[in-house]
């Protein structure tokens, strides 16, 4: 079985390698630049994205498109802001076979997910999401635990969200405000994207799960992160034109993400004060510092409050009443 992953940056060459050494799949690695792939395949090294770390010989790795399309499955790891051109490109050139799963985190300018994207070129069905069980089969190996969620708009949202989320924990790391501010931080940002999703009709315990807690703090915390290393750059002073730069051409998704759900939420009347403060750091040079105490001084609340309390009360309500009949065991009729 050979599977596809559409563009070599770090994550996509990541999943390639993955399912060659793993996985002990074929793999086909397509790359944008001829000159890139070229240098991968005879290196077996992405030098420019995952240095240090072998291409499996069972990667074949090639500029050409139409190679890439020889394979029914395509994983696209395509940042966000790229995703659109690529669908376009490729739609065209679609067969009745392809499947598609969308390994991508971020949204697109006008807050649609990737999800949406493609559906545009496939019908539902070819878009994973419905077709999960057969990508788990395929991606999944004894080292890479892969599991199925039926809530699209809940994973496709938290994947997205968290990378708002891991900048601000990254200006905390720059600010040097310590552990205890940066767990405060992350957990309030876990209610902000369990708000919005809940907003945008996903399952809020989605945000209980990997695809929620697990992302965010994997984001938050890794020294590798390029979402919470752009935080911490911005704290230290690094300024917005120039990250794009330090991060040697790589994309850090919270960056377009922040400035797609600020202008959804804002149209939906969504609260979400920390995407709010990054829209306003990013796109209109507030200083980051003054963003960090102005979240601070927001009028303080109760901890859970509006749709999810009535939530939270429905599954403790339910919660009750499991625990009563398991105590005085199954009624009588």
């Amino acid at each position: 079985m050979t599977a596809t992953v559409l563009q070599a940056g770090s994550w996509g060459t990541t999943l390639a390698t993955i399912l060659a050494r793993d996985g002990g799949k074929d793999v086909i690695l397509w790359v944008r630049d001829p000159a890139q792939a070229k240098d991968i395949a005879m290196r077996r090294e992405n030098r420019t994205y995952l240095p240090g770390i072998r291409v499996p010989d069972r990667v074949e790795v090639t500029a050409d498109l139409d190679r890439a399309l020889a394979s029914d499955d395509l994983i696209v790891a395509t940042p966000s802001r790229g995703v659109r051109e690529l669908r376009d490109r490729v739609s065209p050139k679609l067969r009745k076979a392809h499947r598609v799963l969308s390994a991508t985190k971020g949204l697109a300018d006008d807050g649609r997910r990737m999800s949406q994207l493609w559906a545009e070129a496939l019908p539902p069905d070819r878009v994973a999401a419905s077709t999960a069980r057969h990508f788990q089969s395929l991606v999944g190996t004894p080292m890479f635990r892969v599991y199925t969620n039926a809530d699209v708009v809940g994973v496709e949202l938290c994947g997205a969200l968290k990378n708002i989320i891991a900048l601000g924990a990254g200006a905390i790391d720059g600010m040097g405000y310590g552990e205890n501010a940066k767990a405060g931080f992350v957990t309030r940002g876990l209610a902000e994207i369990a708000r919005y999703g809940f907003a945008e009709g996903a399952n809020p315990l989605t945000v209980a799960g990997l695809a929620g807690f697990g992302d965010l703090i994997a984001t938050c915390t890794s020294k590798f992160s390029r979402n919470r290393m752009v935080g911490e750059m911005l704290a230290k002073g690094v300024p917005v034109g120039e990250i794009t730069q330090r991060l040697g051409g790589q994309v850090a998704e919270g960056m377009s993400t922040a400035e797609a759900t600020y202008r959804a939420a804002s149209k939906r009347g969504v609260v979400m004060p920390i995407t709010e403060q990054t829209h306003l750091v990013l796109s209109e040079g507030k200083p980051i510092r003054e963003a960090m105490r102005d979240l601070m001084d927001r009028e303080q609340g109760e901890e859970v409050a509006g749709p999810l309390a009535e939530i939270s009360h429905l599954l403790a309500t339910f919660a009750a009443a499991q625990r009563e009949e398991s105590a005085t065991g199954p009624r009588r009729t």
